[in-house]
């Protein structure tokens, strides 16, 4: 039996896993699996990583209110465009100012470490299936 979710996108069932990145790109902690579906937010209340205070977690929009339940926790999310009038017709949108798309994509530039390293586990298929390489290479 799976223990998956079923992707009607992908045609197979479908896990998520997130992983905790250095600066230089190595992988310092990876949680359980969950289902395909499970938000990245919720995911990581239920198995986060225990990182120093000195560290600085650099996150994406899929962690909006982290700061909110976890106070301590030092991190850094990237500014979001407001919103008025959600769901309906003609949703007004205010733009970021200069420094905060400046901040943006400073924050940007550097959590592409963790998007390249996301890339390589899928590539070589790390998570998903069985290793057929050599272990010198």
């Amino acid at each position: 039996m799976n223990t998956g979710s079923y992707s009607g996108k992908k045609k197979k069932y479908t896990v998520k896993t997130q992983i905790t990145v250095s600066k230089q790109g190595l992988i310092v902690h990876k949680s359980r699996h969950a289902k395909g579906s499970t938000h990245d937010y919720v995911l990581y209340k239920y198995c986060h990583p225990k990182l120093p205070k000195e560290v600085t977690s650099k996150l994406d929009l899929g962690y909006l209110g982290i700061e909110a339940d976890y106070p301590l926790l030092d991190c850094v999310l990237p500014f979001k465009k407001k919103t008025s009038g959600r769901g309906k017709v003609g949703v007004k949108t205010e733009p970021l100012i200069a420094t905060q798309k400046l901040f943006n994509k400073v924050l940007a530039s550097a959590r592409v470490v963790v998007e390249h390293t996301n890339s390589r586990v899928k590539k070589f298929r790390v998570f998903g299936k069985e290793f057929r390489n050599r272990l010198k290479h």
